[in-house]
């Protein structure tokens, strides 16, 4: 899950899920109507964005839920961003530059910003998010991130260096995390964060309802000017077909969709956009008891699994197959070492090695309330699995419940959409690197994958790190550590009278554009 979706990561997480960057030329660049057809922030009709998930946390540090992502990355802001290019671009910091090897990250910080309780934003807060995202009690879930981080030197108000313990490329990828978001060192001393959100973003946390909504209002302070929304509304609809009736109600403004046959049937006035997530979807597997320990039960698994069959089961076939790694220059090729495609014979040859060659049964957990397609995506590998006598029940778990569960490693097998970066540490350090945050849900340890991940994180060319992330690839997909599923589309639904807003496939800040968006 990385990060769990609605983290809708996105998620995930995904994300991170994660499931997004400020849409730095995006959303800035996008043409306003004239004054006298929209609605401006003095509007006290809020914006309404529905969503099936609903917000299940209030600190950045924490968060996993995909919708967590959304809606706190248009409170808080990070260091760096990712645009919907995934190209890196400044946030908080205006630059940045590598020395000494590789082993020392200067930043220069953006200056006349201010958080939600009037304190000014320096290098002194960077310095405190750094430690409480790092401390064991945080339980943040992408400390891993920033593992080589020996220590955060201030030099001035807004200049930062960051002393890592070995050469760290991905760790400007890992800083774009919401979870590394920058927090107000006041707040962090006080210990309010979890109850009260305060960043530097675009909106100010309102209210929060758990379960049914959350609000925010422009802020405005915002160091990028003050939004042309003067309020945000996140609700929470039950059903994707039921938010596409709310939407041709004129009750909501912006539905964000998994779901294509929904998206795709809405009338032409509702402007549908879509984007292939910056997630993927994958069964996890607890690898450490019972028939998953045993390697070659796993494999008989991803032998018997047909990935294109679930990807036209889940969501129509809008999406791509994927491997471990789905997106950006690494992308896994092919998706799997092991069986690219469904391979029956293959998958009995396995049940054989294990000695279970009648099969076995574990039980999958899914939730619709966090992904609406995985209850299609079990009930189709389901169908798979039985052909080689391999029995799979499935528990569908409410939203909060299911993320409880994924993060004590409560379960044998878990349909999640996990957050994906561009660069591969970044994606699975946290899940099999050493001392890996997320190595309870990952459910498997590994030398050889430890090695690797590090190897690719400190090699200096673009070259030896394709070679490595290809290594990184087939060692999970020979070992069935997981069972990579696709990637699909995410789909934003908009009232006819919304302009100006284009959604990014990176979860954090997916929603961004709403700084500029306007309403007829």
């Amino acid at each position: 899950m990385g990060r769990l979706r609605k983290l809708r990561a996105v998620a995930a997480t995904a994300l991170a899920g994660g499931i997004a960057a400020t849409l730095t030329g995006g959303a800035a660049a996008l043409a306003s109507p004239s004054a006298k057809s929209v609605v401006h922030a003095s509007s006290s009709a809020p914006f309404v964005i529905a969503d099936t998930s609903s917000v299940q946390k209030l600190d950045p540090d924490v968060i996993t839920n995909f919708l967590d992502f959304q809606a706190l990355g248009l409170i808080y802001d990070t260091l760096v961003q990712e645009n919907a290019k995934l190209q890196l671009v400044p946030d908080l910091a205006t630059s940045w530059s590598f020395s000494d090897g590789n082993k020392v990250l200067t930043f220069q910080l953006r200056k006349g910003v201010k958080f939600d309780d009037g304190s000014t934003f320096t290098s002194r807060d960077v310095v405190a998010s750094m430690k409480r995202v790092v401390a064991p009690k945080t339980g943040d879930a992408s400390a891993s991130f920033v593992a080589s981080v020996r220590s955060v030197v201030p030099e001035g108000p807004y200049k930062v260096k960051f002393v890592l313990s070995h050469p760290d490329v991905s760790i400007l990828e890992g800083l774009t995390s919401v979870n590394l978001a920058m927090l107000p060192a006041k707040a962090i001393a006080n210990g309010s964060i979890a109850k009260h959100p305060d960043g530097t973003g675009p909106f100010k946390f309102s209210s929060w309802s758990p379960g049914n909504s959350f609000v925010m209002k422009a802020n405005p302070a915002y160091w990028g000017g003050k939004p042309t929304l003067s309020t945000v509304k996140i609700e929470t609809i039950p059903s994707e077909q039921s938010i596409a009736s709310a939407l041709q109600a004129n009750s909501v403004q912006l539905g964000l969709l998994t779901e294509p046959q929904v998206a795709n049937h809405l009338p032409s006035a509702y402007k549908v956009q879509k984007v292939l997530s910056l997630s993927y979807r994958a069964l996890m597997l607890q690898d450490r008891t019972g028939p998953l320990a045993n390697v070659n039960a796993r494999r008989a698994i991803a032998c018997a699994t047909n990935r294109k069959q679930i990807l036209g089961a889940s969501v129509f076939g809008q999406g791509v197959v994927v491997g471990p790694v789905p997106l950006g220059p690494f992308a896994s090729k092919p998706v799997s070492s092991l069986c690219p495609t469904q391979d029956l014979a293959m998958a009995k040859s396995f049940l054989k090695k294990a000695g279970m060659v009648n099969g076995f049964s574990f039980t999958a957990i899914t939730s619709t309330d966090l992904d609406p397609t995985s209850a299609a995506q079990a009930v189709a590998m389901q169908s798979q699995l039985a052909q080689v006598g391999i029995h799979m029940n499935i528990q569908n778990l409410a939203g909060d419940a299911y993320i409880q569960d994924w993060l004590k490693g409560n379960f044998q097998a878990a349909f999640a959409e996990n957050g994906a970066n561009p660069d591969p540490y970044v994606m699975y350090g946290r899940y099999f690197g050493a001392g890996a945050n997320l190595g309870v849900p990952a459910g498997y340890s590994s030398a050889a994958l430890q090695k690797l991940l590090l190897q690719g994180d400190e090699a200096a060319s673009t070259a030896n790190q394709a070679k490595i992330w290809a290594a990184l690839s087939a060692n999970l997909t020979n070992n069935a550590v997981w069972i990579w599923l696709f990637d699909a589309f995410n789909y934003a639904a908009l009232a006819p009278s919304v302009h100006g807003f284009s959604i990014s496939p990176v979860t954090g800040t997916s929603l961004q554009a709403l700084r500029s968006t306007t309403v007829s």
